[in-house]
């Protein structure tokens, strides 16, 4: 018999139980970051860029030396010599002096501005400036992208392509991040078969663990799939036994209804403790939240539909915790397409889909998969509501895409 909760009242037990848990770190390569949250603060150790650099080809100068200079009176430098990108000049420049130099060219001692070439013209060892420019213009100083000392990451932030880019022209090869937690995941069923298996009559595809799998890596963690095993109390307890051991949370699909063959929470039991038997939610009302050993441990149904909307639902806010990831919702508000019923004294996750600003609900017999991929979002119905009205506004929250 299950001993049904609800759904916050679940939420409420695993932020209980589990926010307790130390995120462990590790140091990575830069290049093996992506994805990842930084477990500290990162500060540059010296100036970027390191030197002054021309952001223009032209020639570097004291800008001084160009004010009043125009098109009926220009200045006269005499250039002493070039700077090309990676090199830097072998004497100062002096007032009445420049030198060539390239964009990204390292501007020499004693030059505070580079004219553009196209505001010039050489002759004969001389250039002519027929602008006048400003100090430090067309110039990049030292330290105008980062100064020595300044946090250039945040504490738990995310490690994007734009970071990396970051970190590596800062000359910092690896970074500290939080470690990815590795969910283990165990599919039970007789009825089951593997994508890489023959489908004799009376079975189905193994279907959840990919759900599962998918989300966790989509959401910051690792996972390992143990396959399929038979519905034996002796085959299931190894499997969870050796998954608990190596993994720091698992989840087990199928085997968590009342049945006599359902021998999911007995098992946790066994092994460890049981806190929820039981959701009032639809779909997914037969799940199981428990711990083996301090770590997290699931029982999902067996049904896709409902293994997707208690990943969605609970196991969500589960990873969020253990990797430290904020859970931010994708919400829009419609007004609903029709009338619903519902008084099923559970909260109901219907399929919806968008157009515009209104929501219509994508409806199937058993729930597949196929509704799901066809729907853009979701809407919750309150356990002590019988229905909703067309034209009222409801939130959908949208799937990711």
């Amino acid at each position: 018999m299950l001993n049904v909760i609800t759904v916050d009242e679940a939420l409420k037990i695993i932020k209980e139980k589990f926010s307790a848990g130390k995120i462990k770190t590790e140091i990575l390569p830069i290049d093996e970051a992506l994805g990842a949250l930084a477990a500290q603060a990162v500060y540059s150790v010296g100036p970027v860029p390191g030197f002054a650099r021309s952001t223009m080809d032209g020639y570097a100068l004291t800008a001084e030396d160009t004010y009043g200079a125009g098109e009926s009176l220009p200045a006269w430098l005499k250039v002493i010599g070039e700077i090309n990108m990676g090199e830097s000049a072998e004497k100062p420049v002096k007032r009445g002096e420049c030198f060539r130099i390239s964009t990204g060219g390292m501007l020499p001692p004693g030059a505070n501005a580079v004219i553009p070439v196209e505001n010039t013209e050489e002759d004969n060892g001389m250039c002519l400036v027929y602008k006048a420019v400003s100090v430090f213009e067309n110039v990049t100083k030292a330290g105008d992208d980062i100064k020595p000392g300044e946090r250039i990451v945040n504490d738990s932030e995310y490690i994007s392509p734009a970071v990396i880019g970051l970190l590596a022209s800062a000359g910092i090869g690896q970074v500290t991040v939080r470690k990815k937690p590795v969910v283990g995941i165990i599919s039970t069923g007789n009825e089951i078969a593997g994508l890489d298996e023959p489908l004799p009559p009376g079975k189905i595809r193994e279907v959840n663990s990919h759900i599962i799998s998918a989300f966790c890596r989509e959401n910051g963690c690792d996972a390992i799939m143990y396959g399929t095993v038979k519905d034996e109390y002796d085959v299931i307890y190894t499997a969870v036994k050796k998954a608990a051991e190596e993994c720091d949370t698992l989840v087990i699909s199928g085997g968590s209804s009342a049945g006599t063959k359902d021998m999911t929470v007995k098992i946790i039991e066994d092994m460890g403790s049981v806190f929820v038997h039981g959701l009032a939610m639809k779909p997914g009302k037969p799940t199981i939240i428990g711990e083996i050993g301090g770590k997290p441990v699931l029982g999902l149904p067996g049904h896709p539909a409902a293994c997707f909307f208690v990943t969605e639902i609970i196991i969500k806010p589960l990873v969020g915790i253990m990797t430290g990831r904020t859970v931010e919702e994708n919400t829009m508000v419609c007004e609903l397409g029709e009338n619903i019923s519902s008084n099923h004294g559970r909260e109901e996750y219907l399929c919806v889909k968008t157009e515009g600003n209104i929501a219509l609900p994508v409806y199937a017999k058993s729930g597949v998969m196929s509704v799901i991929c066809r729907s853009d979002g979701y809407i919750k119905i309150d356990r002590n509501c019988e229905g909703l009205k067309k034209g009222e506004k409801v939130k959908v929250f949208l799937f990711r895409r």
